[in-house]
């Protein structure tokens, strides 16, 4: 079997990451990311995203360009970080500039057919409508239009909201404007998703469509790293694993967005500090797992400013950041229900976008206020961080939880998948 997984964002590669753990040793996978570099989302080599396999071939954009090696070492110099990591206004002039010659000279179409040694049997596509229309990606989909090469559309998210019209499904290319990549799905493509989504269905229209479950969420993968609730001992050090979603200077609400503001993340870092600070017996490490489009000086600063201590950022998959984790404690982001599945305790932070959200999904508010570790307010929050430093208390935490998430995540997700592609 041979796939080429295209990659514009990080998210979708939790979804198919589990898949390439199990598929066949004679599989040919290339992951191919239309950016310059992998470390606008991880610190660390792709290849260590996964457990034991290591036969998947990570590829971007700058190593489809045809130049000495100098040259290729000077234009991932300038562009390993993301639009929002570039802080200083020159580094983004030569930013924008190396990411264009970049852009310009690389030809995946004729690298990956080598590579393939003609075409791939599938490609794998995320599901979003904001696909960049430049000259990489409008070859790359002319390329799987004109072969009819089966072209799937992978999830991003291990749940989407499934009772609200959450976002337009439109082909790929801005969703607001006329410059797409196609002005319809190609020719051969389905759109694939975790659960029954009915207003996507109706977007969809004569699109054929799978209901898959999601791979990352399967007993097969989430053992390689599940939380041992045997192992807990009573500790004076606790390392927490905190998951935070995207954040900017507004707030804004609106479904498939969710973007917090800096009022928030003050809140609930003030909040959690004050949790931190009772507890003086103890040393709390915060291992803190940001959106990858959080500018990291700017975080930094707010939490010195706080005076938050003891603390990391990672830029990793929500399955390795798990690694020595105590306790989890998190703001509204559905890598939650991944790190309860997993038995790890998960503390929630009430906010006003998870509120919003349970108004108009049941699925949603079913599954978050039924797990131990959902809260209503901040003194409830305050309560149940007490409560989670005693071990047997999380035990019983990730027993409970894990069986409760469970109810809403089939089981058997990557054998129906690689069954069909088979």
């Amino acid at each position: 079997m041979k796939i080429l997984q295209i990659v514009e964002e990080s998210p979708s590669l939790d979804f198919s990451i589990p898949l390439f753990e199990f598929i066949d040793d004679d599989s040919t996978i290339v992951v191919y990311s239309t950016r310059p570099s992998f470390q606008h989302w991880y610190e660390d080599s792709p290849e260590n995203l996964l457990f034991n396999k290591k036969n998947i071939t990570f590829l971007t954009t700058l190593d489809t360009i045809n130049a000495p090696k100098i040259i290729k070492t000077t234009l991932h110099r300038f562009t390993k970080s993301n639009r929002s990591n570039t802080n200083n206004f020159f580094k983004k002039v030569l930013r924008k500039i190396c990411t264009l010659i970049i852009d310009t000279f690389s030809k995946p179409n004729e690298f990956l057919k080598d590579y393939f040694y003609g075409n791939p049997d599938y490609v794998f596509i995320e599901t979003r409508n904001d696909l960049l229309p430049n000259k990489v990606n409008k070859n790359l989909f002319q390329w799987i239009q004109d072969e009819e090469i089966k072209c799937i559309g992978v999830p991003n998210s291990a749940y989407t909201l499934e009772g609200v019209k959450w976002s337009p499904i439109t082909p790929f290319g801005k969703s607001k404007t006329s410059n797409k990549l196609f002005l319809d799905f190609p020719n051969n493509y389905e759109y694939w998703m975790t659960s029954l989504q009915p207003f996507v269905i109706e977007q969809l229209e004569e699109v054929p469509y799978k209901i898959v479950g999601y791979p990352g969420a399967d007993k097969n993968w989430i053992n390689l790293f599940s939380f041992d609730e045997k192992s807990i001992v009573d500790s004076k050090e606790i390392n927490l694993l905190v998951n935070i979603r995207h954040f900017g200077k507004n707030r804004n609400l609106g479904y498939g967005i969710g973007q917090y503001n800096i009022d928030d993340i003050i809140l609930f870092f003030e909040t959690l500090k004050e949790c931190i600070d009772i507890e003086s017996s103890k040393k709390f490490n915060l291992f803190i797992k940001p959106h990858y489009y959080v500018n990291f000086f700017d975080f930094d600063k707010i939490l010195k400013d706080l005076g938050i201590k003891n603390y990391n950022f990672l830029k990793t998959s929500i399955y390795k950041a798990l690694n020595n984790i105590d306790i989890v404690i998190g703001m509204h982001t559905s890598v939650n229900l991944i790190t309860a599945l997993s038995g790890y305790p998960t503390l929630l932070f009430p906010q006003v976008l998870s509120n919003n959200i349970k108004k108009d999904d049941i699925k949603t508010k079913k599954m978050y206020e039924g797990m131990i570790g959902y809260c209503k307010n901040e003194d409830e929050f305050k309560e149940k961080f007490r409560f989670f430093l005693d071990t047997e208390n999380r035990a019983n935490i990730s027993i409970k939880d894990r069986e409760h998430i469970r109810k809403f995540f089939k089981d058997n997700s990557t054998k129906e998948i690689l069954d069909y592609l088979r």
